[in-house]
């Protein structure tokens, strides 16, 4: 008994450093055109409204294929993960399902368009977080004045608590945003009044609108820095992904070895 507790042991430690890794990894879609043309392609995942003159969206199989996968009714939602400038028309990757053309999208608002709005605003937080360490934890907002908080972020140690850019309302609160945090990607808190849940919606989500395409297209199109922005999109996943395989494959040879060693076969004595 003693012996399987001390394998539990060993194998639990060497378990945790593969999960945490995958925990924060984001899988490239599996998708034929996708991997064919990575190169070409933008990371976007945004939200969009279906909005064709035709009344719905055609999904395709690939960017200028005349077959249809699906037809999504306008209003209806799709998350797009990927953008690709094919023959000179942008297309958009539903998750790994098929693609649309972007210009019969509409982007609903989110962090992305805030950022875009004030991004002269934005500065650099050299706080010490003394509201959050009061309370402990923080309401996690899509955007200052969004209206409603989406979660509580609990157990905040402030110590690995980081903001990437701050910014001030015209109330003065003080918000920061977070680009990862336990779980939580890409979301605002208010640093000078964390778990007020009644902040009005001093900037409410506007109707949505057009999509502009990404200037990462156009580094792609006028120059060699498609690597650069191919290998920041897609290699540090890449590479990640490689950590994880090797500490799996190492789990499971250490299983086999301690199994060898603890799990033997007693030999039986001659005359028994």
């Amino acid at each position: 008994m003693f012996k399987r507790f001390i394998v539990f042991i060993l194998l639990l430690f060497l378990a945790i450093p593969a999960l945490i890794v995958s925990a924060d990894v984001i899988y490239e879609p599996r998708n034929d055109f996708y991997q064919q043309n990575r190169d070409k392609c933008v990371y976007l995942g945004r939200s969009f409204y279906a909005n064709g003159e035709s009344g719905s969206v055609s999904v395709k199989n690939e960017p200028g294929d005349g077959r249809e996968l699906e037809s999504v009714k306008n209003g209806e939602v799709l998350e797009i993960e990927y953008s690709c400038l094919y023959e000179s028309e942008y297309w958009g990757l539903v998750y790994e399902s098929g693609w649309v053309k972007m210009d019969q999208l509409l982007v609903i608002y989110d962090y992305i368009s805030f950022d875009e709005e004030h991004q002269g605003e934005f500065y650099q937080y050299n706080g010490d977080y003394a509201e959050i360490k009061k309370a402990g934890a923080a309401l996690a907002w899509h955007w200052p004045g969004s209206g409603e908080p989406i979660w509580t972020i609990q157990d905040i140690d402030t110590e690995s608590f980081y903001v990437s850019h701050a910014y001030k309302d015209k109330d003065g609160r003080e918000w920061g945003f977070v680009t990862y945090f336990y779980g939580s990607r890409n979301i605002w808190v208010c640093i000078s009044d964390p778990m007020n849940r009644d902040i009005p919606a001093f900037n409410p989500a506007p109707e949505p609108v057009f999509w502009k395409s990404d200037t990462t297209h156009k580094e792609i199109e006028e120059s060699d820095k498609s690597k650069t922005s191919s290998y920041e999109l897609n290699g540090s996943d890449n590479f990640t992904l490689w950590i994880i395989i090797g500490s799996v494959a190492a789990l499971v040879i250490v299983t086999a070895v301690l199994i060898m060693i603890f799990w033997r076969p007693n030999k039986v004595k001659p005359g028994n």
